[in-house]
């Protein structure tokens, strides 16, 4: 407990109401832009041929396959050129710290070969999770503001059933904080306040199947990522009703800072030749539940209006042409392209969650050195988005005579130039 001044205290409740305005539901740099060396490089593609340390997120199933133990070490830098009617946005750039392992599991038996573990991180460096919101109804990049600022932590198990069949499960580690706040006073009249706050750790399930196609040369894959979600809820109580000349309600500061939706994911892998692989992947998202990225602070106040997402599909094509490849070394040319359909309708009500469908296209390169006297992988990867042009215009009907209208129509717009590298290391 901590005594401050009266002049303070107010000060703090102002603050705790301006902070309700803070948060939004961003989902994690992981399903924005791929995860590990390979797969950002093709478009997000490799649910049906990643085994390394990224399998643990792109297709557990894939770390059935795992021949030796390897880490890997990465890092990826973002920047972002959005803009509302030609003015630049400010937002952030993205940096992260990418790093995990796999390894085969040696057991005996039936189970001999058949196993294998991985483990996958992505750390912002500056943040591990950042709820970042305007009042509601104040125009904002909904899904692209904060959204690469969160960790993402996943761990999985591959198992190989048959010689055409493997499986995989795993999980996404989230964190949602809870906690209360309680402002009262002491005997001598100053305000004083009590706190408690709990990290408390939520998990998305992974669960992945790869086989083999009908014919030689082509695989198979199918991913479901559950939904992954964290919140924050810290509830403000009071007793100050005998102090202050007006009744202070309790307050909730709470909402959802990350969310990425129920996603399932077919992808097929075609060896066209002995050096050139083509992956096909189509997934669907489940964004229609989409949460509001704050709850209303007080509980009488009016609900506010829904942000009426919708479920998307989106289609990536990835191409991977090894230009050298032998028994000591290997290099890789790299490349893709993805549509990202929006899921947000055009903001003609009271809610301004704005949104832009985007082409992405990708490029990288692979060298792979897996004889040679310290066995090394190294991918660097580039992506640009291209946002489409989109323009919202607001339906005069949906407000009163005294209410703010936040724009008539606005124009938004602009870019993504995001770039990374991973090296892994045998051991």
């Amino acid at each position: 407990m901590r005594g401050v001044t009266r002049g303070t205290g107010l000060g703090l409740l102002a603050f705790g109401l301006a902070v309700l305005g803070a948060g939004t539901a961003a989902a994690s740099p992981l399903d924005l832009f791929g995860f590990g060396g390979r797969s950002p490089a093709m478009a997000g593609t490799g649910v049906s041929t990643a085994t390394g340390f990224d399998a643990a997120w792109l297709n557990p199933a894939g770390l059935a396959d795992v021949q030796r133990k390897r880490v890997t070490f990465g890092y990826m830098y973002g920047d972002f050129a959005l803009n509302f009617d030609g003015v630049d946005t400010g937002t952030d750039p993205v940096q992260g710290l990418v790093f995990g392992g796999a390894l085969p599991i040696p057991l005996g038996g039936f189970m001999h070969d058949r196993v294998g573990l991985g483990l996958g991180f992505h750390v912002p460096p500056k943040a591990i999770n950042r709820a970042r919101h305007p009042f509601p109804g104040d125009p904002v990049y909904e899904l692209l503001e904060t959204r690469g600022h969160v960790v993402g932590i996943q761990a999985a198990i591959g198992v190989a059933v048959t010689d055409w069949l493997r499986v995989g499960f795993g999980v996404q580690s989230l964190a949602t904080l809870d906690g209360t706040i309680h402002v009262s006073t002491d005997a001598a009249g100053r305000f004083t306040s009590k706190s408690e706050q709990e990290l408390i750790t939520r998990f998305a399930p992974l669960i992945g199947a790869r086989m083999r196609g009908p014919t030689r040369n082509t695989q198979l894959g199918l991913v479901m990522r559950g939904e992954a979600k964290t919140a924050y809820q810290i509830v403000v109580t009071n007793d100050l009703i005998k102090t202050l000349p007006l009744t202070v309600p309790t307050l909730t500061i709470g909402g959802t800072s990350q969310f990425d939706p129920l996603t399932v994911a077919g992808e097929l892998a075609w060896e066209a030749t002995g050096d050139v692989r083509v992956e096909a992947q189509l997934a669907w998202q489940n964004w229609s539940a989409y949460p509001l990225p704050t709850v209303n602070p007080v509980m009488n106040d009016p609900p506010q209006e829904p942000p009426n997402f919708h479920d998307i599909v989106v289609p990536r094509l990835g191409v991977q042409w090894m230009l050298l490849r032998d028994r000591e070394k290997g290099v890789a040319l790299r490349g893709g392209y993805a549509f990202v359909a929006t899921p947000a309708p055009e903001m003609t009500g009271r809610q301004s969650m704005l949104d832009n469908s985007r082409h992405i296209l990708s490029a990288g390169l692979g060298v792979q050195l897996p004889g040679s006297t310290v066995p090394l992988h190294l991918d660097v990867w580039m992506q640009l988005h291209l946002l489409v042009p989109r323009r919202h215009t607001k339906d005069l009907s949906n407000f009163g005579p005294d209410d703010v209208l936040p724009f008539y129509t606005i124009q938004t717009g602009g870019h993504i130039v995001v770039g990374g590298a991973t090296l892994g290391v045998d051991i």
